[in-house]
């Protein structure tokens, strides 16, 4: 039971780090910066944002993934190589580069600034990941839960005080939050790297060429998701900079309710950032993964209810309280904007599984029909509705996406849906969503309507039966984890 407990501290301290330091930066520094320097400025830096994101496939080729996952199934085979695997990333680094540059030039896209800044981000966050996977692949789970709010926490620190003092440091602009991003991005990056090497594992590139064409051909569909995701989760904030005819102020309101969808996705992605290695072994050790499955879909949906019926209800009260405005355009853009949180959930959950079993090819023929899906319906819905469009686009899509790897992790890897649990969905999204419309109503507190919709998501997680916390213990009994 001593290697369970280090996996449930490492688990818990994870979250817990993160439900604190991601939240805070989103809403807390992240959002003070889009009020400072304007939703117009901000929308601007979004989209290339956005765009220098659907082109990360570039920046790793699907190769963090591809060795995060071998490592943890067979590291003897694989650790050797680490070097190799470091050295190639260096080169993606700088074909990303080259590429985002000239399509960008070929689009021209200004403000070159912004790009250069967004790019430098990208690249030091796929170096910081990578050197993070080599870290969970050995299982070290606590080691990586402080190092996913490093640079979070250093960026909270420095861009607070800049924040906090304009009148010492001046106000903030666009080109100073990004300087910020790329030094603390860069220190994380460096530590993850001493970190590794103080556990004795060398980046040594052997003269042999380890990269053969089989290596490659194993790797691509891990690029190709990659790819996909990022298109499907990023492109639409470009698209609406691109096709509205007031493109930057769209994705100036679109970020502000992306924010929620981004802060609340974040625990689907940890959870999926541990289950990726844990049930790549489970797998290949040929033991069950059926209740670390359904746990997980059932946690991550009721959690996604509950922030979607709580957005959509007190929406006016969430955008006075943190844009100082209650513009009906953008109210309107955050109630449809996270209810595709359940579709990501269901993403996060059985795409994971899709990958860690080896049904990657078949995750990126699902993720390539809903990208097509999403770039169809973002060019007809924002030249007449703009940033409501896109999320019209992004709940459509995510849900189809999201319904899809479920079905097919049924069908070929034998976890069951459990049908039962679909009417607890929709029974505590109705409980929910009447609590909300009763109390505001009533005009109750909407703190207190939160709290409420909360113990509503909990009742339905631990009455139902369907977490399953017993079976995760025995099947975890015999993990090491550092």
């Amino acid at each position: 039971m001593k290697e369970t407990s280090r996996f449930y501290s490492s688990l818990g301290l994870l979250i817990v780090l993160n439900a604190i330091v991601k939240p805070l930066w989103i809403f807390g520094i992240d959002r003070m910066v889009q009020n400072s320097v304007g939703t117009f400025e901000y929308g601007k830096y979004f989209a290339l944002l956005n765009f220098s994101i659907v082109f990360s496939f570039l920046l790793d080729w699907g190769f963090t993934s591809f060795f995060n996952r071998q490592l943890a199934s067979q590291e003897k085979n694989f650790i050797d190589h680490a070097g190799n695997f470091l050295f190639v990333k260096f080169l993606f680094l700088l074909l990303y580069a080259a590429v985002v540059f000239l399509v960008a030039w070929a689009a021209h896209i200004q403000h070159w600034d912004i790009l250069l800044g967004v790019v430098s981000i990208q690249a030091l966050q796929s170096l910081f990941i990578f050197f993070r996977g080599v870290i969970t692949a050995h299982q070290w789970f606590r080691t990586d839960a402080w190092l996913s709010v490093l640079d979070k926490t250093l960026m909270i620190i420095l861009c607070g005080i800049l924040l906090t003092f304009p009148v010492l440091f001046g106000s903030i602009t666009i080109d100073i939050f990004l300087i910020v991003q790329v030094s603390c991005s860069l220190l994380a990056m460096f530590t993850a790297w001493f970190i590794i090497q103080k556990n004795g594992i060398r980046f040594i590139v052997s003269k042999t060429a380890f990269f053969q064409k089989k290596i490659f051909k194993s790797a691509l569909p891990f690029a190709s998701i990659v790819l996909l995701m990022s298109a499907h989760y990023r492109f639409d904030g470009f698209l609406l900079a691109q096709i509205h005819p007031d493109g930057a102020h769209e994705a100036g309101v679109y970020a502000a309710a992306y924010r929620f969808l981004d802060a609340a996705n974040m625990i689907g992605v940890l959870l999926a950032s541990f289950l990726l290695p844990y049930i790549a072994r489970q797998w290949s050790e040929k033991k069950d993964i059926t209740g670390i499955v359904l746990t997980s879909r059932h946690f991550l949906i009721l959690f996604s209810i509950a922030i979607a019926t709580i957005t959509f209800f007190l929406a006016p009260w969430i955008q006075k309280l943190l844009y100082h405005h209650d513009d009906t355009e953008a109210i309107q853009v955050m109630q449809w904007c996270l209810p595709s949180l359940i579709g990501y959930s269901l993403v996060q959950v059985y795409g994971t599984v899709m990958t860690a079993t080896g049904h990657i090819l078949s995750f990126c023929y699902i993720t390539l029909v809903a990208v097509l899906i999403n770039i169809t319906l973002n060019v007809l819905l924002i030249p007449h509705w703009g940033a409501r469009g896109s999320c019209f686009a992004a709940l459509i899509s995510q849900g189809f996406c999201g319904i899809a790897v479920m079905l097919y992790v049924w069908k070929k890897s034998a976890v069951v849906i459990h049908l039962r649990s679909l009417i607890i969905y929709i029974f505590t999204a109705a409980l929910s969503s009447g609590f909300l419309y009763w109390g505001n109503g009533l005009g109750i507190n909407p703190p207190w309507l939160m709290a409420g919709v909360a113990l509503i998501s909990m009742a339905a997680l631990f009455t139902s039966g369907m977490h399953q916390w017993k079976q995760w213990l025995i099947s975890f009994r015999k993990t090491e984890f550092k």
